[in-house]
Parts: C-alpha cells; sequence; structure tokens
C-alpha cells in the first residue's frame, strides 16, 4: 500500500481519536449551570452578618452552584489549572501543621478546611466556566449590576453601622456589613464595569458612559464605608488600565480616565468628614490596630517558619501577644501573614505559588478578549489582602479563577475543537 493511500486513514483515525474530548470542549455550559454561576456572583455582595440561618447566603448559593456542575461533570471539571494542584498540597499542609502544632481547635480547624475545600471546587468550576468568553461576560456584568444594587441600597439609607466598627461614628454600610468586605466587592465591580466598557476587545455597553452612573454610586457608598484599604484597592485596579491599552492612544486614554476617577473620587472623599479623619489618622501612624498586629505576626513566622503554628492555633497566640486589644483571637490582617502563621512555608509555598500561577494567566491574557480587566481585578484584591485577609471571601477565589480561565485561552487551549485540516498524515516521500 502506497504512502498516499495511508494519509487519509491515518488523518480519519486522528479525527476519531480527537473527536470526544473535542465535542466535550465545544458542548456549551447547560443554561442551569451558567444561571446558578449567576446567582453566586450577584450574592456575593449580599452578606448578612445578622442572619438567622447557620449558613451565610454566598455559601448556600457556592453549594447549589457545584449541585449544577454535576449536569456536565466532564465539561465543568475537565480541565485541571496548575494552581489548583497548589492549592491541594496547601490543603494537605493544612493538617500537618495543625499536627505539628499540638491539634488545639479542632472544630475550628474542621470548619476551616471544609470552607477551603468548598472555595477550592468553586475555582476548579469556575475556572472551566470562564474560559468561555460570553460567560465571563455574564458573570462580571452580574458583578457589576449586584455591586451597583448593594451601593444604591446603601446611599438611599437601607444601612445600620458596621458591627466591627462601632467606634467609628458614621462609618455605615448595609445592614451592617464589615466595611472592609463591603468596599472591596463594590471596588471589583467597579472595575469589572470599567473592564466591560473600556478594557475588552469588544465592549459590552455602547455608548460607554453608560457605565458612569453607576460607578458614581458604587464610589460614594465605597466613601460613606470608608475602608482606607479598599479605597487605595481600587485606585490600584483603575492605574492598571492604564497599561492594557493595545494601542497608544488606548493607553492615554485609560491614563485620562483613570486620572479623573480617581481625582473624583479624592475629591469627593475630602469633603466627608469621616473619610477625612481615617486619612489623616494614617499620618499619625494609627491604622486600627495593625502597626501592633503586623509586628507580632512576623515575630511568630519568625519563631515557627517551618510548620507554623497551626490553623486557628494562629489565631489566639496572635491574641495572646496582643493583650492590650482585649481580643481572645486577632486575625492577621494579611494574606502572607496569614498562610505564613498558620502553616509555615510547608503550606504557605504552594499557596502562595498557586496565587502566583492566577496572577500570571492574568497578565498574560492581557491581549485578549478581556484585556487587562482580569489583571486589574487581581491587583485590587491583592492590594486589599495587604491590609486585611481575605483567604476565605469568595470573591478573592472567584478573581483568582478568572485570572486562570483567562490565561489558559491565551496559552493555546481555546474551547473550540480543532480545525480538521490541522491533522495531518505522515509526509511521503
Amino acid at each position: 500500500m502506497s504512502v498516499t493511500a495511508v494519509a487519509p486513514a491515518w488523518t480519519s483515525i486522528a479525527q476519531r481519536r480527537a473527536t470526544p474530548a473535542a465535542t466535550a470542549a465545544a458542548t456549551p455550559f447547560h443554561p442551569l449551570i451558567r444561571g446558578a454561576l449567576y446567582l453566586f456572583v450577584a450574592s456575593l455582595p449580599f452578606e448578612y452578618p445578622g442572619r438567622s440561618i447557620p449558613l451565610e447566603v454566598t455559601t448556600i448559593t457556592g453549594c447549589v452552584f457545584l449541585l449544577t456542575t454535576l449536569i456536565q461533570p466532564v465539561r465543568c471539571f475537565g480541565r485541571t489549572p496548575a494552581a489548583l494542584w497548589c492549592f491541594a498540597a496547601f490543603l494537605y499542609f493544612f493538617w500537618v501543621s495543625f499536627a505539628i502544632g499540638g491539634g488545639a481547635y479542632p472544630n475550628e480547624a474542621l470548619k476551616s478546611f471544609t470552607a477551603f475545600l468548598l472555595l477550592m471546587l468553586v475555582f476548579w468550576a469556575a475556572s472551566n466556566l470562564l474560559r468561555d468568553v460570553r460567560v465571563s461576560a455574564g458573570a462580571l456584568l452580574t458583578l457589576g449590576i449586584a455591586s451597583a444594587v448593594l451601593a444604591l441600597l446603601t446611599v438611599g439609607g437601607a444601612v445600620r453601622l458596621d458591627p466591627d466598627w462601632v467606634k467609628d461614628s458614621g462609618r455605615v454600610t448595609l445592614l451592617g456589613q464589615n466595611a472592609n468586605r463591603a468596599g472591596l466587592i463594590l471596588g471589583s465591580g467597579a472595575l469589572a464595569l470599567v473592564g466591560l466598557a473600556y478594557a475588552r476587545e469588544h465592549p459590552l455597553f455602547r455608548p460607554r458612559f453608560f457605565v458612569w452612573p453607576m460607578l458614581a454610586v458604587i464610589g460614594l457608598a465605597m466613601l460613606q464605608g470608608a475602608s482606607r484599604g479598599s479605597l487605595l484597592a481600587l485606585v490600584v485596579g483603575l492605574w492598571t488600565f492604564t497599561v492594557g491599552g493595545r494601542t497608544i492612544v488606548a493607553n492615554l486614554r485609560n491614563a485620562v480616565i483613570a486620572l479623573c476617577a480617581v481625582g473624583l473620587l479624592a475629591w469627593a472623599g475630602w469633603q466627608l468628614p469621616l473619610t477625612r479623619a481615617r486619612f489623616h489618622r494614617v499620618e499619625q501612624l494609627d491604622l486600627s490596630g495593625r502597626e501592633e498586629i503586623l509586628p507580632a505576626a512576623v515575630g511568630m513566622v519568625l519563631e515557627r517558619p517551618l510548620s507554623g503554628w497551626g490553623p486557628s492555633q494562629n489565631k489566639y497566640e496572635l491574641g495572646y501577644r496582643l493583650p492590650q486589644q482585649a481580643h481572645e483571637r486577632r486575625d492577621t490582617h494579611n494574606l502572607v501573614l496569614e498562610v505564613l502563621t498558620s502553616t509555615g512555608l510547608l503550606g504557605g509555598v504552594p499557596f502562595l505559588l498557586g496565587v502566583g500561577l492566577c496572577i500570571w494567566g492574568a497578565w498574560k491574557s492581557r491581549r485578549g478578549a478581556d484585556g487587562i480587566l482580569p489583571f486589574a481585578m487581581a491587583a485590587a484584591v491583592l492590594t486589599a489582602n495587604m491590609s486585611s485577609n481575605y483567604i476565605a471571601f469568595k470573591l478573592f477565589w472567584l478573581v483568582l479563577a478568572y485570572g486562570s480561565a483567562a490565561g489558559s485561552r491565551i496559552a493555546g487551549r481555546p474551547d473550540s475543537p480543532p480545525s480538521p485540516t490541522r491533522v495531518r498524515g505522515p509526509r511521503s516521500c
């Protein structure tokens, strides 16, 4: 048999072998799965601290989302991001550190482990769904609209004092939500709206200025919450857009828009006595207790650098070292210090490596359909994590999944099946 006769047969076999994987990748996500993802994203701004039910609203919607993925398990979990293996290693060393630390507070450790496991499953499924450009656009639009609704309710008066900061009279959030968390949600929603209008290859808003009224309301709500870390995170995210344009003209346009937005935010904040007073406290090195927490947490890392103090036990040890703050347990208020004090380098290295892989994917995607938006949102949440600890915050894991998904598209693994013309048989002699 001649080589030319073998070539068509070889091509047919290669196509048949590629068909199952290609078909699975090209199959659209079931509407129930997409709807559950959007419901989960829409619930993120509406955590309710004073709830009468044992579970958070976002935990319920997250579980609903995971249940719907059973409709298409291969589609939702068929691709395993490299970052997920790093996070799995972190979970393994979570228990190693727990054992080395003496096994203290087992109930709290089990609760934290369950939460991390749920978050990683959500990350895994979301990193597959968000590879679809239409799904990612829908999720971002949902986050932006939900954040605008939260802002409208806050500005409209459906507010209460943040129970964690009752000493700051006038610092209000919706139904008493934590002001720092609410501020990060609002800022991320604002970045999503800006990115959908100005960063993507195909803008979702026409004309683009339709997003500005929503951004104005979100900015005002953030100023009422007066979260310094969240405002700084928003500024960093907005400024990131200045390096993501496809042309010099686009970069200049983005720089002007970012300057206008930051300038308006700064001017409005200066008009509010509470916001102005809180930033004046920074000049006096008053960081709401962080000026004492951070050095104490660094000291804990230096004492037990390899295995840490164990999950949950690290917070009680930190509280013990800060008797003047009158807290039995104290959070590190920093993501890096949290993983290092709880699991040491054993768990901290793989966790931070996983985060780094997601950030690298977000940076690589700046020339793709999403533009600089994945990196801008990642930069914002990382900035916020330098003054707060959002390791168990669902928005943090969603942003990581978005960066991983956007980067995988650029890496040459599209959701569409390969073209038959790319399958070639052996060359004839």
